[in-house]
């Protein structure tokens, strides 16, 4: 199992949740405050819905939430704003008018694929097209605190797949990466995205410094990932090893 440095008093069952306010979590180079482990707590314990789950990695922000109603938009908005949102992509069925996200200034990305699945390439290209660019400290318009929304129906398969997709582009073991959005989303990521994304191929830059796509998934053998820093000798030692996240 995932070795755990925790610093916390003995807690009883009942009141663990609401008492990590002191805590701290380190998994190999990663560690997680009490806000991240209360919130994988609360999850997990199922004593709130997770509605929306910031994710930081190194100045990058993306918020992986569930699909919204029309009912739900005015509070939608809200959560977006606060998070300086500029950008939503969904990538499931729709389930309110996006009219209502644009008319506030809001830009929508669809980009559908199928449930539990992975994206196909061109899809992976706009996407980190999109982090390229909202990320970019030389534009115009640069804000550090901005974050892009990425929403499915649950928030728990291709949102996820999304940001995990993201997060080995700027340098993450694909098994770190999915093990960061588990401590913060309990419950993400399937079992087959998961081996597609240990198989995933980076992009290659050019000599003048452009990404360009190669062959994503297609073709790619299977090769040992590192989990937390450690080799581990198969897709099943992962699965093992992150379910306990």
């Amino acid at each position: 199992m995932v070795s755990l440095t925790t610093r916390a008093a003995s807690l009883s069952p009942v009141s663990k949740a609401n008492s990590l306010s002191n805590s701290e979590v380190s998994i190999g180079s990663l560690t997680f405050g009490s806000q991240d482990i209360r919130g994988s707590e609360i999850h997990r314990r199922g004593l709130l819905p997770s509605r929306q789950t910031l994710v930081e990695y190194n100045g990058y922000r993306f918020l992986i939430t569930d699909s919204p109603s029309d009912v739900e938009l005015p509070s939608y908005r809200e959560t977006l704003s606060n998070f300086s949102v500029k950008h939503v992509v969904r990538v499931c069925e729709p389930s309110y008018d996006a009219g209502e996200l644009i008319a506030s200034d809001f830009k929508v990305h669809d980009w559908y694929f199928e449930d539990g699945g992975m994206p196909n390439a061109a899809i992976v290209n706009s996407w980190l097209k999109l982090v390229d660019f909202t990320f970019d400290s030389k534009r115009e318009g640069y804000n550090a605190k901005e974050t892009i929304a990425v929403h499915c129906k649950a928030g728990l398969g291709r949102a996820p797949v999304l940001v995990a997709l993201a997060l080995i582009e700027l340098g993450m073991e694909p098994i770190n990466a999915i093990g960061l959005i588990r401590i913060k989303r309990r419950g993400a990521i399937n079992g087959q995205q998961l081996q597609e994304l240990v198989r995933y191929q980076k992009r290659d830059s050019d000599a003048k410094g452009q990404s360009k796509s190669k062959g994503r998934f297609a073709g790619r053998p299977m090769r040992r990932p590192m989990l937390f820093g450690r080799r581990r000798s198969s897709v099943k030692d992962n699965l093992d090893e992150l379910a306990a996240l």
